[in-house]
């Protein structure tokens, strides 16, 4: 009998945030640089697109405010519908004379179709494969261009913008900008790709033993594949359950191998698709693994697993119309099929629809209360809307049942320092530092907060444990010449500040920090 095998939460959860961490995740100092680097040296119009959620918007807001304080800064946040962004904006004088100029919401609040703004049926066909706010704000450009040299910048939540915006560069008249903010959500999404096959008991198994016997257990398997006829259902069985072994110790390509030879025995085995779909997922491959969702659909079409997977991958590229559709057609097959409902608050989280995602995930709770993503998904929705002491609590929900979780207690630590209870926060980064000290992230955050709460020399032990992990981080070393300077250390501060340069010399928020050390020391 064939039933559905699916890997250990914590075991993909692990998987996925090694993952992102080796590959994908951006510093998001660096990032902040880059913007206000950019920010510092344009000048008339320009356009940015900064990726982030609606939090992170506030505190790159603030930021900005501060580091470019000689500059006229002002905020557009749109907060009632808009057919034509320029037509608004045009109204709107008194923000003429700004240098730059923030807008928010533009995707909650932008309403009309591309069909009502142009003629040209071959563009709209274009423009329809991209978000709204983007096709819409590349019709506009010209005229902004025409009535305000300012620099704009829209804050987006929206995944893989920088996907769009390189797919269709051609459609801007003038050239943009996209800096982007990674969330926690990206690292949770790849939580859903789970492999099939064999028993559930075995595979969950497999998932935590050691690679020394995944090797052993995968040798025993490769003998028994042998000792089978060359074309049989057995074969075929026992090369997916050795293709799990392979995911579990993320082995993907040895995986999709062990797919093909199945397929090469049975071109019409669903289950087979559906693996080698898997494999690709966690390869990254997501536009591959979308036509191998749906052919594993065309020999089953009930495969709701397929369905709920394939949502997946198409929101991972961006896809979100669709990814929804799959979402609910999984629904329909298998009305009680909670993960559908949490990917569906995924994708609304990473739209910015948070009371969406609020909603979906309450959805998927109901129907099993111990469903962790739905409640750090809930915790991030809340969080995003700054309900910070709610977002809180759901944290505590996911930590009654895996109280071992390190992404957890991290999320946790940012909400409570979000919502300014810095000492509690630092307890959660010392709780995900026990689980996972090699984090040199939460490391440097923890180091963060105690500089908030003054206490400096604990914070520079915090950075120092943060550069023995990574210590060509140049954020880390500017955090600690901050807490350094003030202590008023200020010849050591300097020299933090100077590692800083020498790994990356465009800070410039360094170099201003390193002046105001010198001018304290009574250098000029």
């Amino acid at each position: 009998m064939i039933s559905l095998s699916l890997q250990s939460d914590e075991q993909i959860m692990v998987n996925a945030v090694n993952a992102w961490d080796k590959d994908a995740l951006k510093n998001p100092e660096t990032e902040y640089q880059a913007l206000l680097n950019f920010l510092k040296e344009a000048s008339g119009f320009t356009m940015s697109f900064v990726r982030c959620s609606p939090p992170e918007g506030e505190q790159i807001m603030r930021r900005i405010k501060g580091d470019l304080s000689d500059r006229r800064i002002e905020l557009l946040r749109l907060n009632q519908p808009i057919t034509d962004f320029y037509e608004m904006f045009a109204e709107k004088t008194d923000l003429h004379g700004a240098e730059i100029l923030f807008v928010t919401s533009i995707e909650e609040f932008l309403e009309s179709n591309i069909e009502d703004l142009i003629d040209d049926g071959n563009l709209g066909k274009r423009l329809k494969n991209l978000p709204r706010p983007i096709s819409h704000l590349s019709l506009v450009q010209s005229r902004l261009k025409a009535i305000a040299p300012i620099s704009f910048v829209f804050l987006l939540p929206l995944f893989a913008l920088k996907f769009f915006i390189d797919s269709y560069p051609d459609l801007f008249e003038f050239p943009v900008n996209v800096f982007e903010f990674p969330t926690d959500m990206e690292l949770l999404r790849r939580d859903t790709f789970r492999w099939v096959s064999g028993d559930l008991d075995r595979y969950e198994a497999y998932a935590q033993i050691s690679e020394e016997e995944r090797d052993l257990k995968f040798a025993t398997l490769q003998k028994l594949i042998a000792a089978q006829p060359l074309i049989s259902e057995r074969r075929i069985e026992l090369l997916l359950e050795q293709g799990g072994l392979l995911v579990a110790g993320n082995r993907c390509k040895e995986a999709i191998a062990n797919c093909d030879l199945a397929l090469n025995i049975r071109a019409n085995n669903h289950l087979a698709w559906y693996n080698r779909a898997v494999a690709l997922d966690l390869s990254d491959a997501h536009t591959e693994a979308i036509e191998n969702y749906r052919q594993a659909i065309i020999y089953k079409e009930d495969f709701y697993a397929a369905w709920h997977n394939l949502g997946t991958s198409l929101s991972m590229v961006g896809r979100y119309e669709e990814a929804i559709n799959s979402y609910n057609t999984a629904l329909q097959y298998e009305p009680d099929y909670y993960y559908s409902y949490g990917g569906k608050g995924l994708v609304c989280s990473v739209l910015g629809k948070y009371e969406e995602a609020i909603n979906y995930c309450e959805k998927a709770l109901a129907i099993k209360p111990d469903y962790v993503q739905g409640w750090f998904s809930r915790a991030y929705a809340l969080e995003s809307i700054g309900k910070y002491e709610e977002a809180v609590a759901s944290y505590d929900r996911a930590l009654e049942y895996k109280p071992f979780d390190h992404q957890i207690w991290y999320g946790r630590a940012k909400a409570l320092e979000q919502w300014g209870n810095f000492t509690e926060a630092i307890a959660s980064y010392d709780q995900a530092l026990e689980i996972r000290p090699d984090d040199y992230y939460a490391w440097n955050n923890r180091g963060l907060v105690l500089s908030r709460l003054e206490l400096y020399e604990e914070a520079i032990a915090s950075h120092d444990r943060a550069l023995e992990i990574k210590p060509d981080d140049h954020f880390a070393w500017y955090s600690r010449g901050n807490a350094l300077s003030g202590l008023g250390r200020l010849e050591e501060a300097i020299v933090s500040y100077d590692q800083a340069i020498q790994i990356s010399p465009q800070e410039t928020q360094v170099w201003h920090s390193r002046k105001l050390a010198l001018r304290r020391m009574g250098f000029d």
